[in-house]
């Protein structure tokens, strides 16, 4: 399978800024990469709907965001992991 994600059709504008939300779903993998259509990222973060409690250290879902991919946030988390992701940023 592959990771997924969708963009809600209606981001929130706060001045020059946008927040922007979505879903994503990690199946049969354990990373992937949100394309958010914000040129500069400022904040972000996942929310998981699962919970996978193994206690290896390595549950739950983080959101990294690089200068390599300005406006991408990479997900890290246990295969089959689904969720919700958000982002603040400029346009």
């Amino acid at each position: 399978m592959a990771f997924s994600s969708t963009t809600d059709s209606r981001t929130h504008a706060l001045g020059d800024l946008l927040l922007v939300t979505g879903t994503w779903n990690a199946d049969s993998v354990d990373t992937g990469t949100i394309v958010t259509g914000l040129s500069n990222i400022l904040a972000a973060d996942v929310i998981g709907d699962t919970e996978d409690n193994t206690g290896g250290g390595v549950d739950g879902a983080f959101a990294i965001v690089t200068t390599a991919a300005p406006g991408s946030i990479t997900i890290d988390c246990v295969s089959g992991n689904t969720g919700r992701w958000w982002a603040l940023g400029k346009r």
